[in-house]
């Protein structure tokens, strides 16, 4: 899974499968993620999760991060809304990650 704040994007299975989201169908902070995607993930499904952004001084920046499924239903006409639980998050990964973050809230 993939997405960037200038146009969310969601990839599955390495960009098999991709869609585009509004900024309100994503939410992340250091500790998970919470997004609405056409995809229904089984409670326990660990995902790989990559961010990129721009960051405003160091430019392209990628985010690997792992995580578990921990909440999978239904959203009324727009799929199924995920919570995915961050593994183990290192502390370098964390500024990128709240830059991440602050510019998907500011778009």
């Amino acid at each position: 899974m993939l997405t960037g704040p200038d146009t969310p994007l969601l990839y599955l299975d390495y960009g098999a499968d991709a869609q585009r989201c509004g900024f309100e169908d994503i939410d992340i902070s250091e500790r998970g993620m919470r997004f609405t995607s056409r995809w229904q993930f089984s409670i326990g499904t660990q995902l790989s999760v990559l961010l990129t952004h721009e960051h405003p001084r160091l430019g392209a920046c990628r985010v690997p991060i792992e995580g578990i499924v921990v909440w999978c239903e239904p959203k009324a006409d727009k799929g199924h809304e995920s919570t995915l639980l961050f593994l183990e998050l290192p502390d370098e990964l964390k500024p990128s990650l709240r830059e991440f973050s602050h510019q998907l809230a500011t778009t």
